[in-house]
């Protein structure tokens, strides 16, 4: 008997911290075939099914166009650069359907000292008045806070021997999860005015805003950005709920 074609063949890109639990959701259902190309090391618990492929634009359309994928689902970070805009673009050159998992971003609640900032410019204009701020934006992005006076204390989840780039630098090791206690308890002994987060979303990290909440603290927050047109879904329960529509 010949084997049945399966209904749907999906492209999973993958690097965000829901990548497993995506994957999972996913396969194992009837008439489903899923790859996995990953941005970058591929998550705990994952394996590449296409290490060779390059996540950009053309690597995509090519990756698409020589899979005979009908769909690719997005599980990529909120503050991964131009890589969903890319895959945007590639299901669009290619006609397969675009998917992306995007948590709902974090919103202030009454009585929050909060402020959205659209970049890293307007970040580090907001947290110029302050003198002790904490951030989770990564040694990337650091360079923009260049003209930042006061000390800053970066978050960092990979414990490495990197010196800070500059003297008002100082980094924060812990490892996720953190709860709001422990949150608070590192606010709180730091003794910061201020903190600036990306606005990653979701409840599995906003812990790190309630308890800036908790302490009264200044929210400065780095917007994501605007998410390419196509199908949103906001968490794992809806990627299950996409896969059974397919």
């Amino acid at each position: 008997m010949t084997p049945q074609a399966p209904r749907a063949r999906i492209l999973l890109l993958g690097g965000a911290g829901e990548t497993a639990a995506a994957l999972a959701a996913v396969r194992g259902r009837a008439g489903l075939e899923v790859r996995v190309l990953c941005d970058g090391a591929p998550p705990k618990g994952v394996v590449s099914d296409l290490p060779e492929v390059t996540p950009d634009r053309a690597g995509l359309t090519q990756a698409l166009r020589a899979g005979g994928f009908s769909h690719l689902l997005d599980v990529t970070h909120g503050f991964a650069g131009r890589i969903s805009t890319d895959a945007a673009a590639a299901c669009k050159a290619t006609g397969a359907q675009y998917a992306l998992l995007r948590r709902p971003a974090w919103r202030p609640a009454p009585g929050d000292r909060w402020t959205d900032v659209p970049d890293m410019a307007a970040a580090s204009d907001s947290i110029a008045p302050f003198e002790r701020v904490f951030t989770n934006v990564g040694r990337a992005l650091l360079p923009a806070l260049a003209g930042f006076g006061g000390q800053l204390f970066v978050r960092q989840t990979t414990r490495h021997a990197m010196p800070p780039p500059r003297g008002n630098i100082r980094y924060v090791f812990g490892s996720p999860p953190f709860s709001h206690d422990a949150e608070v308890a590192v606010l709180r002994e730091l003794a910061v005015d201020a903190v600036l987060f990306r606005n990653t979303g979701g409840t599995a990290s906003e812990t790190k805003v309630s308890a800036a909440r908790a302490l009264g603290l200044q929210m400065v927050m780095l917007s994501r950005p605007v998410a390419p047109e196509g199908t949103h879904l906001p968490d794992v329960a809806a990627v299950a709920r996409w896969a059974d529509s397919l």
